[in-house]
């Protein structure tokens, strides 16, 4: 692994679990410790460790990019309509579901990507912005 594609894989191993990184976060972090590193390298190197199944790249709908988290156990995402803050939310697809879908549809599924929509509890307290 390049010394650059190193210092991605730890700014994002780096952060708390449940910590989601848009590639703009990541090359703000890692210019700050490497500060002739490029956007394009950044981008690049989360798409390798992608790859590499070291990183997990999260796609939920509505947000404005997408996220990386480091590899761990299955969870599902929450995102908050509200405040667009993302949350991992413990919960995995029953493995005999799964199999009885790819049964039933005659499927072979490699992932199981799962996200979840609403108020975060922050913004469900909060009282709704009257619109102008």
């Amino acid at each position: 692994m390049t010394k650059n594609y190193r210092l991605v894989y730890d700014i994002v191993r780096e952060q708390a679990r449940g910590s989601h990184l848009a590639p703009a976060d990541v090359f703000t972090i890692a210019k700050k410790k490497r500060q002739a590193i490029g956007f394009t390298t950044v981008y690049r190197a989360l798409a390798r460790l992608r790859e590499l199944g070291l990183v997990s790249e999260i796609s939920v709908p509505g947000a404005e990019s997408s996220y990386y988290e480091t590899t761990g156990p299955a969870h599902a995402h929450f995102r908050c309509e509200h405040c667009g803050a993302i949350e991992d939310i413990d919960y995995a697809l029953d493995a005999n579901v799964l199999s009885e879908i790819a049964r039933k549809h005659a499927i072979a599924v490699r992932d199981v990507s799962l996200s979840l929509h609403g108020k975060c509890r922050r913004c469900t307290g909060r009282a709704e912005s009257p619109v102008h």
